[in-house]
């Protein structure tokens, strides 16, 4: 019962999320750029992530790996695109 509610909580905080972050952009005019990927690159598999192993799909062991390397990926050249002022 209670890894159900859990579950549920993941997928809601995922969807709200992705369509919060979409209607964002869309209310203040901006286009999809690297922030907003990285942001729907880190809100939106952590939590399925979260939901497969609290199934059983994947171990433990492989959920850290996905994770860090999702992770490790968005994060890498972050500072790349700031502009210097």
């Amino acid at each position: 019962m209670t890894k159900s509610i859990v579950e549920i909580a993941m997928l809601v905080i995922a969807v709200i999320c992705a369509i919060g972050g979409v209607w964002n952009r869309i209310k203040v005019k901006k286009g999809i750029g690297v922030r907003f990927i990285q942001y729907l690159g880190l809100t939106v598999p952590v939590p399925i992530i979260s939901i497969l192993a609290l199934e059983g799909r994947i171990s433990q062991e492989m959920m850290g790996a996905i994770a860090a390397a999702a992770v490790g990926g968005i994060l890498t050249g972050l500072g790349r695109d700031e502009n210097s002022k």
